[in-house]
C-alpha cells in the first residue's frame, strides 16, 4: 500500500513538472514571437467545458481573415502584458472558456490595457473563483465599467432572459448590426420571429472609484429583461491607451448554435474597428457584394419569368443565383403543377441560364417535398432520391453542374442535408439561421456542420424576408422596401461584406394589400448596376463569394513586425489573385511592390494581389 501511494504521488509530481515545462516552452514562444495575432484566452480546466464556444470564435475569425490564436490564461500571465500589446492587437475573453478566471489577470490586464491593447469581455468571463462559486463581484468590472457578476444580489437569478435594443441607429452601426436585423424599437429582431430573446446578465454599471485612467462608459445597447429590467449589454471605453468591449451575451454560444451575427458583428467591432488588426479580407480584391436569391416553384412562374426579362428584372451585369424545382408536380404527384424543367419549363429554364447561376431548390417537388421532409415522413433515403432527380434534370438542361442548393419552404435538416449537399459536390447553399450574417460555415448543436459548404443566411426585413411577406404578411409600403434594400447595399458596400436577398418571381406579380413593388424594385436595380459599374459593390452567385471565401480560408498569411516594419506573407497552393490584405493606414504607410495594388479608404490600405502567384511577401513601413 506505501509503494502504491508513493507510486501516485511520483507520478502526480511528474505530471506537474511535465505541465510546467510545457507552460514554460509555451510562454517563450509566445514572449518570442513577432507574428501579430489575435489572441482567444481559454482557462484549461474549461478547454472540453467550452469547446463548442472556443469552436465557434476560432472560426468566424478565420472567416474575417484575423490571424488568431488560443492562448491558455495561465500561459499569458507569464508574459509582459506591454510586449503583447505589441503584437497582440486584442485579447478575448469568451463566454464559457473564461468564466473562471486567475485574479492575477487582473494586474496582467491593467499592464496590457495601459501600453494600448484591446480587451473584450463576454458575458460570464470572470463569474466564478478557482473553487467554482460565483463571485460576489468580478475583478473584470475595473476594466468594463459594469458589474455583469451580480450573484450576491440576485442569486440564481442573476443570469436571466431579455432583448437586446440599440441606443440609437448610429449605435447598432457602431456594432455594425444591419438595418433589416432591428425591428421599429431598435431591439434585434430575427426572420420569423420578431424581437429575439437571449440569455444575459443582470449587469449594472459600476459606480465605484474611476480605475485606469478611463473616460466615459458608452453604453451602445441595453438588455430588456423579462420582468422590467434594463441592464448594459453592450458596453466600450477607453483604458489607459487601450479600449475595452463588455458584451452582454454568451456570443460563442449563440454561433455555435445558429446564430452568428451578435459574435461577427461585435467581432468586427473589436478586432477593425477598436484593434485595428491587420487580415485578410473574405470577397475578391476587398470588394462588398450582394447575391440576389431566387426561388422558382412551379409553372406559375412561366408567364411571370417573361415578363420579369421584358421589364428589366433580371439583367445580366446583376447575375443571380436562382434555385429551381425541377419536377412536372408540386403538391402530389401527378398533379402538372410543376416547373417541368425537363419539359415544357424548358425554355423558361434557358432563359434563366442567362441571368445567373441555377441551382437546385429541393427535391423535385416542391411542396410536397417540405412537407414530407418537415414530418419526418421522407429520411436521408428519400431525400437523396428527390435531390438527385431535381439536380439531373437541371444538368441535362444547362450543361452546367448544380452546386448552389436553398431548401424549399426552410424544410432543410441539417445533419442529414450536410451529408448530402457535401458528397454530391455542392459549394454554397441558402439558410434561414445565422439570420442577417454573413456567409458562413454553418454550426448546429455547437458543432461545425461541414467545412466545404459555405451557408449564406438570409437577410429579413425585421421578421420577414421574402416581398411576398413584406406585402401579405405586413402590408410594407413600397417605400419602406426600397429604403431595406438601399440600407442593405450601403452596409455591402461600406462593411465591405456580403449579404444575401431572396424572393420569388411572383412577389412582384401577386397583390394581396395592393402594393406594387415593380417601380421601387426596379429603380433599385438601376441603382445597383451603377454601383457594379463603379466598381463599388459586386453583384454575384453565392457559388462565387463562397468558393473564393474558401480560397481566403486556405491562404496562410503572416504579419510580422520586424526591425520596426510589418512583414506580410501570403502562401497559397491554389493562387493568391485578387486577395486583398488590409491594414490600418494610421499604423502603417501604403507598401509599394511589383504584383500589387493599393487603394487608401478611410482608416484602411487595402492590397489586391493582382498578379498568378501561389506566394507572396512585401513589407510596409510604420508611420
Amino acid at each position: 500500500m506505501k509503494k502504491l501511494l508513493l507510486l501516485i504521488v511520483g507520478l502526480a509530481c511528474a505530471a506537474v513538472v511535465a505541465y510546467g515545462v510545457v507552460s514554460l516552452r509555451a510562454t517563450a514562444r509566445l514572449a518570442a514571437d513577432d507574428e501579430l495575432r489575435v489572441i482567444v484566452a481559454f482557462n484549461p480546466r474549461l478547454a472540453d467545458e467550452a469547446a463548442s464556444e472556443l469552436a465557434a470564435w476560432t472560426s468566424v475569425l478565420q472567416e474575417e481573415g484575423v490571424p488568431n490564436r488560443r492562448v491558455d490564461i495561465f500561459t499569458l500571465l507569464e508574459t509582459d502584458p506591454a510586449r503583447m500589446a505589441a503584437t497582440a492587437p486584442a485579447v478575448i475573453l469568451p463566454d464559457a472558456a473564461c468564466r473562471v478566471m486567475n485574479s492575477a489577470c487582473e494586474t496582467w490586464l491593467d499592464g496590457y490595457l495601459r501600453a494600448g491593447g484591446a480587451v473584450a469581455v463576454v458575458y460570464d468571463a470572470g463569474a466564478m473563483s478557482a473553487r467554482g462559486v460565483f463571485l460576489p463581484q468580478s475583478f473584470l468590472r475595473r476594466f468594463t465599467g459594469v458589474d455583469h457578476v451580480t450573484y450576491a444580489r440576485d442569486g440564481r437569478g442573476a443570469y436571466t432572459t431579455g432583448t437586446l435594443a440599440f441606443r440609437d441607429a448610429a449605435a447598432a452601426r457602431a456594432c455594425q448590426i444591419p438595418a433589416g436585423k432591428l425591428d421599429d424599437e431598435l431591439r434585434l429582431s430575427g426572420y420569423g420571429y420578431g424581437a429575439l430573446t437571449y440569455p444575459v446578465a443582470r449587469s449594472r454599471l459600476f459606480v465605484g472609484p474611476t480605475e485606469g485612467d478611463g473616460d466615459g462608459i458608452e453604453i451602445l445597447a441595453r438588455t430588456l429583461t423579462a420582468d422590467g429590467e434594463t441592464c448594459p449589454a453592450v458596453v466600450r471605453r477607453s483604458y489607459g491607451r487601450g479600449r475595452v468591449l463588455y458584451a452582454n451575451l454568451p456570443l460563442g454560444h449563440l454561433k455555435a448554435n445558429g446564430d452568428d451575427l451578435p459574435l461577427r458583428a461585435l467581432l468586427r467591432m473589436l478586432v477593425l474597428d477598436m484593434a485595428a488588426s491587420p487580415h485578410l479580407m473574405g470577397t475578391p480584391r476587398g470588394v462588398g457584394g450582394l447575391v440576389f436569391n431566387w426561388h422558382i416553384d412551379a409553372n406559375p412562374d412561366w408567364a411571370i419569368l417573361d415578363d420579369m426579362v421584358e421589364q428589366g428584372f433580371l439583367r445580366e451585369e446583376l447575375p443571380c443565383s436562382i434555385h429551381v424545382t425541377a419536377g412536372p408536380d408540386t403538391y402530389d404527384f401527378g398533379d402538372g403543377a410543376g416547373f417541368d424543367a425537363c419539359g415544357a419549363g424548358r425554355r423558361h429554364l434557358l432563359t434563366l441560364a442567362r441571368y445567373g447561376v441555377i441551382g437546385s431548390h429541393g427535391g423535385w417537388i416542391h411542396n410536397l417535398f417540405a412537407e414530407k421532409v418537415d414530418s419526418g415522413e421522407w429520411g436521408e433515403d428519400e431525400i437523396a432520391l428527390y435531390l438527385d432527380k431535381n439536380d439531373e434534370c437541371l444538368e441535362s438542361v444547362t450543361g452546367a453542374a448544380v452546386d448552389e442548393y436553398s431548401a424549399p419552404a426552410g424544410a432543410h435538416p441539417p445533419e442529414i442535408m450536410d451529408r448530402l449537399l457535401r458528397d454530391r459536390g455542392f459549394v454554397a447553399y441558402y439558410t434561414t439561421g445565422d439570420g442577417g450574417g454573413a456567409p458562413t460555415r454553418a454550426f448546429h448543436g455547437g458543432r461545425m456542420l461541414s467545412p466545404e459548404l459555405i451557408a449564406f443566411p438570409v437577410m429579413p426585413l425585421g421578421d420577414v424576408a421574402s416581398f411576398g411577406e413584406m406585402e401579405e404578411e405586413r402590408d410594407l409600403p413600397p417605400a419602406v422596401v426600397r429604403r431595406w434594400l438601399d440600407a442593405t447595399v450601403a452596409y455591402c458596400a461600406e462593411q465591405r461584406t456580403v449579404r444575401l436577398v431572396y424572393s420569388h418571381p411572383y412577389n412582384l406579380f401577386i397583390s394581396a394589400n395592393g402594393h406594387d413593388y415593380r417601380p421601387a424594385f426596379r429603380g433599385w436595380l438601376d441603382d445597383l448596376s451603377a454601383r457594379v459599374a463603379d466598381g463599388g459593390l459586386q453583384v454575384r452567385p453565392m457559388g462565387d463569394f463562397a468558393r473564393f471565401l474558401q480560397r481566403m480560408l486556405a491562404t496562410r498569411a503572416r504579419f510580422d513586425v520586424v526591425d520596426g516594419e510589418l512583414a506580410v506573407s501570403l502562401a497559397n497552393p491554389g493562387g493568391l489573385r485578387d486577395l486583398t490584405v488590409a491594414l490600418p493606414a494610421a499604423r502603417w504607410a501604403a507598401p509599394r511592390a511589383a504584383g500589387l495594388s493599393v487603394t487608401t479608404d478611410g482608416d484602411w490600405h487595402y492590397v489586391v494581389v493582382e498578379e498568378e502567384t501561389d506566394a507572396l511577401a512585401f513589407t510596409a513601413a510604420a508611420r
